[in-house]
């Protein structure tokens, strides 16, 4: 009887034992993986931890659980030392939605200094209590530990050591937010922290969503920088590590360029008039006064002045265009369209081959922005050929030329009196050093009747 007891006790005692140790360990790595999801570590080889704001241990939790938004908003910000922009960013956001749902404003505070971190908090905290309360406004902090080495970087563009150590942390601010915006909406936008925008300015972006047939990566609502830049949320990741990996190589702004060629988007699509228009005087980086404002933004639009005849034509130029801004937009008549670039040099030509030869009455070429001239051509000439020849890349060069005139402050109009050949071909000329970009913002051409 006690042999049978006790192999009873033993043998279900065994069996309990193990139920016990399985269940103890089921539970240690049910908390093990609740930790390891609170602090996971990301492909970057650093903890990715956001630091929601609790509260200020005041806010309540109000609407911190909400569906995935149709937008999210990314604001990155840092304190200035002479002006605050934070606030009437915030408000222009908030005001011009008009009603719309489905957006939430993710408000970053990336500065380093705890209490300027903490000043940001109380400002917010006032001015958008019951927007942050709602939910409609987010805000999050970057750990300090996230951030890779700032000191002793390698200094590139003839940037100083001062310049390369902020556009390198900018680098790893916007990498952070993105990061921890990934996949939490079906879009994501960029914008700074010095920004206004238009009324229904959501709308407008949704306008121009539907008129994109192609597939895309970016959208373009402002042409500055980093400003007004629309993503797919589920690609954000992706520019994130891009950001993050070469933080110290490139700025911001010039790595998108790359990224749009991995991801083999072709051409920028840029909407013009501009949805944002920046408003920062003071920088972020210390010392620095800009005043740098969108050119083509609502505030106002641009139109082309003369509508000419423009003969069928193709463009050859050997200036490089800046973004989407390409060489044939000179040409074109539509309103908001120019051809810019970044890189204009003595010798550098825009040649328009008619695919007919052409009689000519008028020539008009105007050059710079419409309001304050900048970028304006600064020194060149216009001739007209009678014939084409055929150079290397299969492109076509003007020949047989005849010296029209010379562009005076930065525009050329002429009418052809001189009794010459049909012309096939015009060609601008820069003669003169260019210190500046160029913009060549309207070609018009007006043949005689036949």
């Amino acid at each position: 009887m006690i042999k049978k007891t006790l192999r009873f006790l033993f043998r279900w005692g065994y069996r309990a034992c193990v139920f016990v140790l399985t269940l103890s360990t089921c539970l240690y790595f049910n908390t093990l993986w609740r930790y390891l999801s609170n602090y996971s570590i990301e492909g970057f080889g650093e903890r990715n931890e956001t630091r929601q704001v609790e509260h200020w241990e005041e806010l309540p939790r109000q609407g911190t659980e909400r569906q995935k938004s149709w937008l999210m908003i990314g604001v990155p910000t840092v304190c200035r030392k002479n002006k605050n922009y934070l606030g009437p960013t915030l408000s222009s956001l908030v005001n011009h939605m008009h009603e719309v749902t489905g957006i939430t404003i993710v408000v970053c505070i990336c500065d380093t200094h705890k209490a300027c971190r903490e000043n940001i908090k109380i400002n917010l905290t006032s001015q958008f209590f019951p927007y942050i309360e709602s939910g409609l406004i987010q805000v999050i902090e970057t750990p300090k530990h996230y951030y890779a080495p700032l000191m002793n970087l390698k200094q590139t563009f003839n940037d100083s050591e001062t310049r390369v150590r902020w556009r390198s942390k900018q680098n790893l601010d916007y990498s952070f937010l993105m990061q921890h915006c990934a996949n939490k909406s079906e879009y994501y936008l960029q914008l700074e922290d010095d920004v206004i925008t238009v009324p229904r300015y959501i709308n407008k972006i949704k306008s121009y969503m539907l008129k994109i047939k192609q597939s895309w990566t970016m959208l373009d609502f402002s042409t500055l920088g980093f400003i007004g830049k629309l993503f797919k949320s589920k690609d954000l990741g992706k520019l994130a590590i891009l950001l993050r990996t070469f933080y110290n190589e490139q700025p911001c702004d010039y790595l998108i360029y790359y990224y749009l060629k991995l991801m083999l988007q072709k051409d920028r699509h840029i909407r013009i008039p501009s949805l944002f228009q920046h408003r920062g005087h003071f920088s972020s980086l210390p010392n620095l006064v800009r005043n740098i404002s969108e050119p083509y933004s609502h505030f106002p639009s641009f139109k082309k002045r003369y509508h000419g005849d423009n003969p069928e034509a193709t463009i050859f130029t050997s200036l490089s265009p800046w973004m989407s801004y390409k060489p044939s937009f000179a040409y074109f008549t539509s309103d908001n369209e120019m051809f810019w670039s970044t890189t204009p040099r003595i010798g550098d030509h825009y040649t328009v081959v008619f695919k007919t030869p052409q009689r000519i009455a008028r020539i008009v070429v105007l050059t710079g922005k419409p309001r304050d001239m900048a970028d304006h051509l600064q020194g060149g000439i216009l001739e007209l050929g009678t014939t084409v020849k055929a150079v290397s890349g299969g492109k076509l060069a003007c020949s047989n030329l005849s010296r029209i005139e010379k562009f005076v402050k930065g525009n050329i109009d002429i009418k052809v009196t001189k009794s010459v050949e049909p012309t096939k071909c015009l060609k601008v000329t820069i003669t003169k050093q260019q210190d500046t970009w160029l913009i060549i913002r309207e070609i018009a051409v007006f043949t005689k009747p036949k």
